[in-house]
């Protein structure tokens, strides 16, 4: 049997990367918009741990159908003091995701610290059960330049160790076995495989 997932997003392409990943004989996903649910979740935690949990909790008294999960993920740039983290989505609000991921870039390289990760945090909420939560990092460096002028946050910019591909020009099939994501979501699935 098939157990209902409520993802909680109302980003599809966040919705299409989870279903890439997640073994989906076990699990159905639905998003926000599925289900109706439109209410801002302020993000305003200092931890994705802790965002990530805010994120289920505003949910919990809205279904009890679904299992919830959510996931609260950001970049750590060494340059920038391992920011902008948890504020990754707010970063530099007044440029463009493709303006802003230039302006890393040219930054970073004005210095030698181009280490960088991405960092994604996933919890989870099974009726009866306390709060699962697991985080993940994926260790790498900052590009030189954007590998395109298009693509997911900070895909374009970030080239995981053992690689010379940006996330973005990574083949899909691998990107989602070594990305931040993936791992938070094997750690998952394990967990769910465990309990279910």
């Amino acid at each position: 049997m098939k157990h209902k997932v409520l993802l909680v997003t109302s980003n599809q392409h966040k919705l299409s990367e989870f279903n890439e990943m997640v073994d989906n004989s076990l699990i159905e996903l639905y998003s926000l918009q599925d289900i109706g649910f439109s209410e801002d979740i302020i993000e305003d935690q200092k931890t994705y741990h802790e965002q990530a949990i805010k994120k289920v909790e505003a949910l919990i008294d809205y279904t009890s159908d679904f299992i919830i999960i959510a996931d609260d993920s950001g970049i750590e740039i060494e340059a920038f003091d391992y920011s902008p983290g948890v504020y990754s989505a707010r970063f530099k609000p007044e440029m463009t995701q493709h303006e802003r991921n230039e302006w890393i870039c040219q930054e970073v390289h004005k210095t030698d610290k181009t280490h960088a990760a991405f960092v994604c945090a996933i919890a989870c909420y099974i009726k009866g059960q306390p709060i699962f939560v697991t985080e993940n990092r994926c260790f790498g460096h900052i590009a030189l330049k954007p590998s395109h002028d298009f693509g997911f946050g900070y895909d374009p910019i970030f080239i995981p160790e053992g690689y010379n591909d940006t996330f973005q020009t990574l083949p899909k099939a691998l990107k989602n076995q070594i990305s931040h994501r993936a791992l938070a979501i094997q750690a998952l699935m394990h967990y769910l495989k465990g309990v279910l």
